[in-house]
């Protein structure tokens, strides 16, 4: 199968859930079919075949417009890098349109459903949209555009289980205190992420030491936090799991839609580690991952302490949790087999 793969950024050092989902996206299908990606800027693993290809000012380019009439495709994706809005609907349709192809868009992140507005469906549409969103699944339904499910998963090669000795010697590794109780935040610095409940540590505990890695940062909020005592990770890491490895336990306090992706990319890390997790019901995440046995959702800042306290006396068993959420499962399950229903469509209409 020959697939086109779009996105205004890939990149092989990704610094955010959306750009890790991407990276991840391309192996997978470079793997499974005969993949070309076309983007506007990043750099792709130099064995999967790529052109830049897409602007982000303009819906077309030259480059696009020679590749799609020199090549035939069976199947495109297209992954908006700020979201699903009008204007990447509109792009959607575009490829369609140039392509010939059926046509999915992937989106993971609740930017405002409410301001997608009417899609631009005289230009076309595209045959399907993947997204976590149920806001954003029934407003495009309402439209007449057919929509599916589809979330973020974890490397399972890296992201696992780790014994203390071992935690112990990362923390070395990493500088990390071998006789704090670290307590790990992985995303954007910024005033969307609620990090100013990370101020109040000193409430949970007094060996409690809050560790940051940050992807995009506001030097305001990263200053703020290093003076409050928290250390914060700002350099890129190829091996980040490393960083969940050496925590002991987890803490995601968004709780602004726009803060992250619908289910957080960290908290399924997380998870895989085996690290106890303490969120806020974020997102889809209540219905992706139910409490217990280490996963502790917060209603209130004041719970905190209290579910800190319950970690320290217990086991965590969150790892089971997302044992069925590795990349080549939710791939497969999510897309492949969406992309090979359509294209087989496409095939027989054309032959009819």
């Amino acid at each position: 199968m020959k697939i086109l793969l779009a996105s205004e950024e890939i990149t092989n050092r990704p610094r955010e859930g959306t750009l890790v989902f991407l990276m991840h996206l391309c192996r997978f299908l470079h793997r499974e079919g005969e993949l070309t990606a076309v983007h506007a800027i990043g750099d792709i693993d130099p064995h999967i075949r790529s052109f830049r290809a897409l602007s982000q000012k303009t819906l077309v380019t030259e480059t696009l417009i020679r590749l799609t009439r020199s090549e035939h495709f069976d199947v495109v994706l297209y992954v908006p890098r700020s979201g699903l809005s009008a204007f990447s609907l509109l792009r959607a349709a575009v490829l369609r349109f140039l392509t010939k192809s059926p046509t999915i868009v992937i989106d993971l992140q609740e930017r405002n459903a409410g301001g997608i507005g009417r899609p631009p469906l005289l230009c076309g549409k595209p045959d399907l949209v993947l997204s976590p969103v149920k806001a954003v699944r029934e407003k495009l339904e309402r439209y007449g555009i057919d929509t599916g499910f589809v979330m973020p998963g974890y490397d399972d090669r890296v992201f696992k289980p780790v014994n203390p000795e071992e935690r112990s010697r990362i923390k070395d590794k990493y500088d990390l205190p071998r006789d704090r109780f670290v307590l790990l935040h992985v995303g954007h610095v910024r005033e969307s992420r609620n990090l100013e409940v990370l101020l109040r540590y000193h409430d949970w505990g007094p060996d409690i030491q809050p560790v940051v890695k940050a992807g995009e940062i506001e030097t305001s909020w990263a200053h703020r936090l290093r003076v409050a005592g928290i250390i914060v990770i700002d350099e890129y890491l190829h091996d980040v799991h490393e960083i969940y490895q050496a925590s002991d336990a987890f803490i995601f306090p968004v709780n602004s839609p726009g803060g992250a992706v619908e289910i957080p990319l960290s908290v399924i890390e997380a998870c895989a580690c085996n690290l106890p997790v303490i969120t806020t019901r974020f997102g889809g995440l209540p219905e992706t991952i139910r409490e217990g046995n280490g996963f502790h959702y917060y209603d209130r800042v004041s719970e905190i302490a209290g579910k800190i306290t319950a970690i320290r006396h217990s086991r965590p068993e969150t790892a089971a949790k997302v044992k069925n959420l590795s990349w080549e499962m939710v791939f497969r399950t999510h897309i492949f087999s969406q992309m090979r229903s359509l294209a087989k469509e496409s095939r027989n209409e054309s032959t009819v």
